[in-house]
């Protein structure tokens, strides 16, 4: 069985990323520890910034499209809402288990809504408009969400 992986779109190209290929990313890409940056999660990850690098991104590109590997869930963001995202792809010795979100967790420290926090991050596109956003809309939706888990 093949390792998960995580796509990045932008226009120049398409590139994938697996645990073996974010661990071997540079010190310069890596946070340690995500506690840091966002209180009361864990694990290693990769500054999202250097993913999209390696991307090719775009100076045209303005909104970023996330897709979890649920279908059902979608969001769309300026893209520089995103500034000092990061993918979360480890915990421990081993890849983040899908119990805490895993192969891959987007998370955007400092942004209002929770639920750019995406959890099992599949797909990751540069775009020059907005996109799919499927996130609760209010209190009610975002209950409603969490209930249906």
């Amino acid at each position: 069985m093949s390792s998960p992986r995580l796509v990045l779109k932008s226009s120049a190209r398409e590139v994938s990323f697996g645990y073996d290929e974010c661990v071997a990313l540079p010190n310069a890409a890596q946070v340690g520890d995500v506690g840091s940056l966002v209180p009361g999660r864990a694990g290693r990850a990769v500054r999202l910034s250097a993913l999209l690098a390696s991307a090719g991104a775009s100076a045209g590109a303005g909104h970023l499209h996330v897709s979890s590997r649920d279908p059902a869930f979608a969001v769309s963001i300026p893209l520089a809402e995103a500034e000092g995202a990061v993918v979360v792809y480890a915990l421990g010795d081993g890849p983040l288990p899908e119990s805490k979100g895993g192969p891959f967790r987007l998370l955007v420290p400092g942004h209002a809504d929770e639920c750019v926090h995406v959890k099992q991050l599949a797909r990751i596109e540069l775009s020059d408009r907005p996109g799919r956003d499927t996130r609760p809309k209010d209190d009610a939706e975002h209950a409603k969400l969490h209930k249906k888990k």
